[in-house]
């Protein structure tokens, strides 16, 4: 007998909330690069959730979903600058949309970026990988992390140093790759 989670096709809008909840930090930092205050980012960011989910049947399955994403993001950021142009906001209109561009590109960027770590960090050696994971968790300092491993704090140090070099090769040739 078959799984019916298998056989059952996804629901469009689990789809839309789960792309939504992995766009979040991206469009904040988008937002964020548009405006001056967190406080300011956040309120876009909410406002930009409401219309994302309000207009969630016309995001095209298949198509680049953070592009949709960023241009409502930014058409949320013009609404709320409009907002404050009624309390005399002194940034040019023009200049506000070229930052939003080159925003969106460097969002883009980044994801690309993010992915082929992704990928990179699974073609590391087991040890190396756990290692360099466990490093960036919360409260774990290279000295506590030698101390676990029996090693002297500078080779291990050494140790993170040449596995973040190496990612840093395997990411420049991942998107050396998708260049091509």
């Amino acid at each position: 007998m078959t799984n019916p989670d298998e056989t059952e096709t996804a629901d469009p809008a689990e789809e839309v909330v789960r792309s939504i909840a992995q766009a979040q930090r991206r469009l904040f930092a988008f937002i964020l690069t548009l405006v001056r205050r967190a406080g300011d980012a956040e309120d876009i960011l909410q406002e930009t959730n409401v219309v994302l989910w309000r207009k969630r049947e016309t995001f095209r399955p298949g198509s680049d979903f953070y592009a949709w994403a960023f241009e409502i993001a930014r058409w949320q950021f013009l609404a709320w600058r409009s907002r404050q142009n009624r309390q005399g906001s002194p940034l040019d209109a023009a200049l506000l949309c070229e930052i939003a561009e080159v925003a969106a590109v460097e969002s883009e960027q980044y994801g690309r970026r993010e992915a082929a770590l992704r990928d990179c960090l699974q073609k590391l050696p087991a040890p190396q990988r756990q290692l360099i994971l466990r490093r960036y968790q919360p409260q774990a300092a290279v000295n506590s992390l030698a101390e676990e491993l029996g090693k002297s704090a500078k080779a291990v140090s050494e140790s993170l140093r040449r596995i973040r070099e190496t990612l840093r090769q395997c990411i420049e040739r991942t998107l050396a790759t998708e260049g091509t």
